[in-house]
Parts: C-alpha cells; structure tokens; sequence
C-alpha cells in the first residue's frame, strides 16, 4: 500500500477594502437591511471554487446568518452569477445604534453558512461543521466550508474558519470516503469561534467529532480525476491521519504517520489518493444479514469456529453469533490445519489475535480486520505467505512472524514504533521490507535468518538496532545514520557488500560483520576508537583487493578482530593496542605508518606478527602469489598443470580448499560451520542448488552445477585461462591415460601418462576433514568444478589409492587438492 503525505499550507490573504458606512439613525426591528459580503481572498475558500482551487466566488441564493446583540437572521444573495463581491438582504429583527465606531457589544457579525441553531453572544458565533458532508466535483460541499465576519458597519469581511483537503481518484465505483485523525482529534461537530489577530480561531469544540464522511453527489460513484474537498477543523493530527474509501462491498484505506496541521483556509491536495489501493471485501453491500450464516472458505476453520460459537447448535456461525464473539483465543488449538480465515472480519467485537494462530503450519494467508487492536504471533506459521495487517496497529509481539519461511508479501503498519523480539526470525522467503518512518527499535533477532531479505531503508528515526538483528539475512548494502547497533546485528550476512555506519558510533561491536564475506566497502564513523573482537572475522574485502583501511581514530582492536583480511592498514601515529590474536598469522599483512615502524613491531602482542608488518607506503606488499606451473598437453581436449594449487613443484602438495572457496582456509577447520555457501548444515545453502529441499538463499534458487569464475580457486589465483577442470575432464583423465603407482622426490602418487606419451605427477596428498589432515601418502583427493548430481552438499571429485582411481562425491566443505587445467 502507498502511503501518502499531504501538505497544508496557507492561502494567499488578500483582503478586500470594506467601503466606508454608517448607520446615521438607528433602523427599526424587523425591517429588511442589505450587507454588502467581500471575501478573503483569491486563494481563499468561500461557497465555491473555480479554476483548479485559485478563485473563490460567491454563489447565487447563498446563505449568511447576520448576528447583532445575539440575535440573528437569515440573508440571501442577491447576485445572479458567481460574484467576488455579492450583496445579501434579509430581515433582523433588531439592529440598534450600529456604526463603524461601535464598541464590541455593538458589531454585527456574520456566519457562512447560515444554520438556524447557530447562535451569537456578541463576542463570538457557536455553529457546527458537519460530519457528513456530500461531494461536489471541483469544489467543497455546499453550505460546509465556514467563514466568519464581524463589523461595525454594512461591509462584511468574511475569513475563513475551516480548512482541509481536496483529493482526487483513479478507479471507478467509490461511493464515500471518510477522513480522520490517528489520535481521536476533533475534526468536526459544533464549536465556538471569535476573533484574535484579525483573523478568526476556534476557541472550543462542545460535540466534537473524529470522523467525516464524504459522500458521492447524488448517491452515486466519485468521478476519475475530478477534485473533491473536504472541509475540517484547524487543528494538528498529531499522529497523521487515514483516509478510508468504500466501494459497494469493499474498501481500502490510505495512511500517513507523519504529523499534519490543518490550517484555516488552506487545502491539501491528495492527487490520485487511491493509486495503488488494494480494496477487501467488506461483505455483501458491507453490511451482511445478521440472521445469515457465514460461508467458510476453509471447512476446518468452520469446524472450529462451530464447535466455539454455534450457540444455537443448527451447525452454522451467523453474523451475528460471529459479531457476539469477544475473544478468539485458543480457536484453532484443536484444528490447527487450517488454511484460511479471512473470515475473521465478522467477527467485529474481537479486539486481539492473542493464543489463536501460533503454529498453524497450514495457515497461507490473512487479513486481519481493523477492530483488532492487540496482535497476537503466528509463529511456526511454515505456510503463511500473505498478512495483511490493519493499519491502526501500534505495536506487534515478540516472535509475531518466526520461522513463517514462506512469508513473502507483508506491510508493517505506520504506526509501529517498535519490531520486537525476533518477530521476523527465519523468513528466509521475505524479500523486502518498508520500515515505518516512526520506527525507533528492531529489536534482538528481529530479521535474523531473512536470507531472502535484500535491501532495507533504514528511516532516521530509528535510535537502536539489536544484537543478530540482521544475522544470517540477505542484505546486500545497510546505511545507518543515526542508531546503536548490537554485537552481532549484522553477523553471517554473506551477500553484504558496502556499509555505511552512523557517525556518532565509538566502538565497533563484536562479530557485527562476522563472515561478511562479501563486505568490500564501509564509511567509518567520525570517531571510533575500538574494534571489538570478531568484528571483521572471515572478512574477505575481495572487490577492494582485499584490502581494508582503518581510521586513524583506531586505538584498541579486539580478539580476532581481522581473520581472514590480507592487507590491513592502520594509520594511527600511536600504536594501536590489540590481543595476541587479532589477526591471521602469516595470513594477514600489515601496514603502518614509515616513522612507527619500530615501535609497532616493539609493541605488546605486536610482536607476533614481526615478520608482516610493512610501512604503508609499501602497500601492496605481494607475499600471496601463487607460482603458476607449466601447461602438460597430454592430448586431450584441455591442458593440465604441473602441480597443484599453491605448490611451487609436482612433488608439493598446495593447498587445499573447500569447494567454491576460491582462498585458503584460514581457521584450519574443515566443516560446514565454517563453509562459505552454506548457514552451517548441509541442508542450508546458499549458492550451487538444484534441489529445493536443499535451499535457503533467495526466493528462487540459483541451479549452478560448475564454479563460477569467481569462486573457482584456479581461476582466480592463476588468473588467464586456468580453471578448476570438470567432472567430464576428470573422466576422460581417468579413462584415456595410464595411471602408475610411484615415487617422486620421496613423495607417493600417481604418474598419469597421456595418449601422447606426456605425463603429470599427482602426490597423494590427502584431504583435510575438521581439524585432521586424514590419508596423507596413501591416497590423493581432487576436486571437480561440478555439482553433486544427486545430493547437493557434495561435488564430484577424483580419489586415488594404491590400487585404482575413483569418481570421487565428496562433502563440499571437505579440503581438497586442486589441479588446474587450461584451454
């Protein structure tokens, strides 16, 4: 739904000159008198507008009600076209001593529209806005918009009182619309005005109402693109307001959060109000026959309902049995396979959900009505897609939506301040969400798990983000201006590429980017001083060569802060204090200021790291590069190398890496924990599927069966041509050349001979498997770039032994030997 905003904003006043007259005798009661009416102003608002709102006129036969010394009549006009300026003549029943002069008791006063009940105490006018008000195209109802005059004479200026809001629409069939405050405001009903300033004020509201209706001239339908206003009480909404618009059986309202003044004389344009609306049904005409029964969409949500609230026992819930329901709790604790219970909107003396959907794990979709008030949660709703919620909702509870993983399609009310307590944990399937612009919390764990959830705008009202608020999920970018933010709040969000953090942030909390392994961009706060320890675990800043820059604001860094970031910079001129382990030795290489070099290498935990610590103007210093081998052409359809991946001889053993990690593993353990495509099970990935069951990404599965270029560890070391080689050139390796039991330099393996009589070295380097190098010098392992055909946590690779070479289908977090091929 759209949320729109309306502007109030003041009219032009141009104020007419009242010609000079006086009452030189005093006129007798009941005699027939003539006042000459000027309105405010051409941007003002009268009995009429014309011209797109810019020009005001009076009507033919409009009515004034003329008060002196509290007695009052009714005058007409007497113009006969639409007039700036228009004469009115009516009879009063006394006017005594009236002069331009006069004294206070001694004004007369005017009021638009003439009422009967209207009433003058010589200092101010009582009458009534109404709240039902009919539609007129291109101008306010009539007899609604009020002005006011008081004079000493003949010439009334007339000002306006009220104001309001004009709007527009796009589809067919809406027959009224009501206009409100979000906080009970007076917007209508019977008040007092006066005078302060020279302009008139509503000095108190005796019958005050929170609701006008506009209804469609002649009881029929609004028309497309014309402009309807309606007329209000001045006055702030503090809580912005709701516009609802009713066709035959449905409605559909529009909401604003925001603050908005209504201010005297001034019309907020609402320009196509109902774009983007969606309307419910509301019932049949939307006031459905009490004695009816009503027809369940779900029979289990009849069944239960039956057994609940059938009080005459004919088997069958009536409107209006439904409408004497106060408390649905406990509904469906015996039929919790429903699927649907939209029917939830007869029942309108029901103000909470409390204890009534938790773990309807058949539940796709709801709407909730507005006569709920008090939310309850639908967790372990695993088949809800779809919630509507009422926009009057101001808060939702704790664990309101966790692990409904099928949730894709939900709006947060605007007047939500507050996402509590992992209330939108493990919608994996989420993939937007628009966050009120009053929202000040998200709370701990709130969107934890949202993997599908990609991009958030956070509004600059919020003030906290909580710790795993948005571990685990999606987002690819987060710009925060303003909040704190938890330890954790951005932890696991493996497609997160920049970061923009507020600037009164001191400290960065603990793991808040733990394996961020895509995180490449961050503006800094102006002035953080501490880096807590894991902040940047398993950081890779690939797209920024791998490179990350600290402030020179920087003074102390945790445990572990920096694993898996090869180039650090630090610019502080004071050494920084660390732990002994917040970085990756050997791994990760440091660069200092030129003229603190000694003190750095001399400082405590410093020391370390001795051996990788450059002055910055070194950067990059390029201790990473892997020897790329020889290209053996062994007559076959590609070309492979003479060792393997991080070796520098066919004897060396290289690396060895998971599968679609194109780096080393820094931890040195080998287990789905620590896997880069995956949230720690084998069941759970996130990039290379083909089988749902498998599945926790975005909202559709990616169906990659080889490596991308990127992830592909041959590839991206050697660069050119290189490439970890197919399953399919695997096989033809295995099945077109010979395969010898030997020794090379001390060291066990294969040597595999061509059909061109070229041959290769494979050492029997084992893999890696948790923390354990397992079958070193009796077998060899070798990776594929290709999918596990039948279980997706694994991929194809070749094994050797002492006796035969195997297709190999290993786990893909297993640590493996690469050897490249080339074309």
């Amino acid at each position: 739904m759209k949320t729109r905003y309306i502007l109030f904003a003041f009219a032009a006043l141009v104020v007419s000159a009242a010609c000079s007259k006086t009452f030189e005798q005093p006129e007798p009661e009941g005699i027939q008198m003539t006042f000459t009416a000027y309105q405010e102003g051409a941007q003002g608002t009268k009995t009429t507008v014309q011209d797109g709102g810019t020009r005001v006129y009076w009507e033919p036969a409009d009515e004034i009600k003329v008060f002196f010394k509290g007695t009052g009549g009714r005058f007409v006009s007497l113009n006969s076209s639409l007039a700036d300026v228009a004469d009115f003549t009516g009879t009063m029943s006394i006017a005594v001593g009236a002069n331009e002069g006069a004294s206070s008791s001694n004004l007369t006063w005017g009021l638009y529209p003439y009422r009967a009940d209207a009433t003058s105490d010589g200092s101010s006018v009582t009458t009534t806005l109404p709240a039902e008000q009919t539609g007129r195209a291109g101008s306010f109802a009539k007899n609604t918009h009020i002005t006011l005059a008081k004079s000493g004479g003949y010439d009334l200026g007339f000002y306006n009182v009220t104001g309001g809001l004009r709007f527009s629409l796009t589809q067919d069939g809406i027959k009224s619309v009501t206009f409100e405050g979000q906080n009970n405001e007076a917007v209508a009903g019977t008040f007092k005005a006066s005078f302060s300033g020279g302009v008139p004020v509503v000095q108190q509201v005796s019958d005050p109402q929170t609701k006008i209706t506009l209804t469609a001239p002649g009881g029929g339908t609004f028309q497309k693109g014309q402009w309807y206003y309606i007329a209000a009480l001045p006055g702030t909404l503090s809580n912005g307001f709701k516009m609802t618009f009713y066709k035959e059986s449905q409605s559909a309202k529009l909401t604003s959060s925001s603050s908005v003044t209504i201010k005297r004389g001034a019309f907020g344009s609402l320009a196509d109000a109902d774009d983007g609306l969606v309307f419910k049904d509301t019932g049949s005409g939307g006031n459905p026959d009490p004695s009816g029964v009503i027809q369940f969409a779900d029979p289990i949500a009849k069944y239960a309902c039956v057994e609940k609230f059938d009080t005459n026992g004919d088997g069958e819930v009536s409107y209006a049995e439904a409408a004497a329901a106060t408390s649905l709790s406990g509904l469906f604790t015996n039929w919790n396979t429903v699927t649907s219970f939209d029917e939830i909107k007869y029942f309108t003396s029901v103000s909470s959900t409390e204890g009534v959907f938790d773990g309807c794990s058949k539940l796709e979709s709801i709407t909730i009505p507005d006569n709920i008030t008090t939310l309850g949660s639908f967790q372990n709703c695993t088949s809800l897609k779809k919630v509507i919620l009422p926009d009057g909702l101001a808060s939702l509870p704790a664990f309101c939506f966790d692990g409904c993983s099928m949730l894709i399609e939900i709006a947060i009310p605007p007047r939500i301040t507050i996402i509590p307590f992992a209330c939108f944990r493990g919608c994996a399937a989420l993939p937007s969400i628009e966050l009120p612009s009053v929202l000040k919390t998200i709370g701990d764990y709130a969107f934890q798990n949202c993997s599908g959830l990609t991009a958030v705008a956070f509004p600059s009202s919020l003030t906290y983000i909580g710790s795993y608020a948005f571990s685990g999920s999606g987002l690819t970018t987060a710009s925060i201006s303003n909040a704190s933010i938890g330890k954790s709040a951005f932890s696991d969000c493996t497609a997160l590429i920049s970061v923009t953090l507020p600037s009164g942030m001191t400290s960065i909390p603990s793991r808040l980017f733990y394996k961020c392994k895509s995180l490449a961009s961050i503006v800094w706060p102006d002035n953080v001083s501490s880096i807590e320890s894991q902040a940047f675990y398993g950081c890779r800043f690939k797209a920024a060569d791998r490179k990350l820059e600290l402030p020179s604001s920087v003074t102390s860094i945790g445990s572990k802060a920096f694993y898996r970031v090869r180039h650090l910079i630090v610019p502080s001129t004071s050494a920084v204090s660390i732990a002994s382990d917040s970085f990756e030795e050997g791994y990760t290489l440091l660069y200092v200021p030129a003229g603190m070099l000694n003190m750095y290498k001399l400082r405590t935990n410093w020391s370390t790291y001795v051996g990788n610590i450059y002055p910055i103007g070194d950067y990059p210093v390029e201790l990473f590069i892997l020897p790329v081998s020889e290209a053996v052409d062994l007559g076959l359809s590609v070309k492979w190398a003479s060792w393997n991946l991080g070796a520098s001889a066919p004897e060396k053993y290289g690396y060895y890496y998971t599968w679609g990690e194109e780096d080393i593993n820094p931890w040195q353990r080998y287990e789905w924990q620590c896997y880069e495509w995956c949230y720690g099970a084998d069941n759970k990935l996130t990039k290379y599927c083909t089988d749902s069951s498998y599945w926790v990404g975005s909202s559709s599965m990616d169906n990659k069966t080889v490596l991308d270029p990127d992830d592909d560890a041959a590839h991206v070391n050697w660069g050119g041509s290189w490439r970890m080689p197919t399953d399919a050139e695997w096989t033809e390796l295995r099945t077109n050349c010979t395969w010898t039991r030997t020794t090379q330099n001390g060291v066990n393996g294969r040597l595999v001979t061509g059909p061109n009589g070229n041959s290769i070295f494979l050492p029997a380097a084992g893999y890696w498997k948790g923390t354990d190098l397992k079958l070193a010098v009796a077998y060899g392992f070798y990776w594929s770039s290709s999918l596990g055909t039948n279980d997706q946590s694994r991929a194809w690779s070749v094994f050797f032994d002492s006796d035969r070479v195997y297709r190999g289908n290993d786990y893909r977090y297993y640590g493996l030997s690469v050897r490249p091929v080339t074309e």
